[in-house]
């Protein structure tokens, strides 16, 4: 089976992009991710460089769509450290033991560095979900990084490695089926600070490589993809009103989606904390 083998040398790439950015800026990187103030603070994304403030819970639903794997999401985040924050898929880790199958996610992000006008965080996700004869697993990995030329305004990027696995049947069976995708995704993002507590958000990720291989009993199929081939498998879109209440968060806008389908729906996620 083919693997993809670019995702530590992109990350190595970005980090010292950064760091010498911090080097001609004069700054000083700190280990407190707080001191890169956005009205997000607090609350992590998926597409952000937030982190759950230590010792708290954050809970985010309804559902979320991720790309190339949609699936509903209750997220979960809890700040082990300032700059730890731990977290699982509530519905992926429980649902499938309601139905006498297997299932298990997690996540855990790591503060690079932050100062007032950047902050870096590199997250892992992972899951699992099974019975006797079926398998589904995931794995994630995404460097993000914001940047905060003025008051108003954050500007983010975000490099995205994603491998997942599909297995159903026997293996010796005519209806066994083995697909290994792998995509290596590029994003960007704006964000317009209207005040301490509301911001207008866009986000774009798009796959810039691909690679897929499916095999059965009668048939074996490989096909790598990139953006320029027309052939990508997800491109999304995102533009959001965001804004705090209290110990709530909520984003309000739609969502674009680009590749097998192509459709806008509207989007709408909440999340709070204790």
């Amino acid at each position: 089976m083919r693997r993809t083998r670019f995702l530590t040398p992109v990350l190595i790439l970005l980090a010292s992009l950064s760091s010498a950015v911090y080097a001609q800026r004069g700054e000083t990187p700190s280990s407190d991710p707080t001191v890169f103030k956005n009205p997000g603070q607090g609350y992590p994304g998926f597409f952000d460089t937030n982190f759950a403030d230590k010792g708290s819970l954050v809970v985010e639903w309804p559902p979320v769509i991720l790309p190339l794997t949609p699936m509903p999401s209750i997220a979960m985040d809890y700040g082990a450290t300032e700059s730890l924050t731990i977290g699982t898929n509530a519905l992926v880790t429980t649902i499938p033991w309601l139905v006498g199958a297997r299932g298990l996610s997690f996540k855990a992000r790591q503060l690079i560095y932050s100062s007032e006008t950047m902050r870096s965080a590199a997250t892992v996700y992972g899951g699992y979900i099974g019975a006797s004869e079926f398998s589904m697993t995931y794995q994630m990995f995404t460097y993000n990084h914001s940047w905060k030329p003025a008051p108003r305004h954050i500007i983010s990027g975000q490099a995205m490695y994603m491998n997942f696995g599909f297995e159903s049947g026997k293996t010796a069976s005519i209806d066994y089926t083995n697909l290994r995708l792998s995509t290596l995704s590029l994003g960007g993002g704006y964000q317009f600070i209207l005040g301490e507590r509301t911001a207008i958000s866009s986000y774009v990720l798009l796959p810039a490589i691909t690679s897929m291989e499916a095999d059965t009993v009668g048939a074996n199929l490989s096909q790598n993809m990139d953006a320029s081939s027309g052939k990508m498998t997800w491109g999304i879109a995102r533009a959001s009103m965001d804004f705090r209440r209290e110990r709530w968060t909520f984003s309000l806008g739609g969502i674009y989606m680009h590749g097998m389908i192509k459709n806008v729906l509207p989007w709408f996620s909440a999340a709070t904390r204790w």
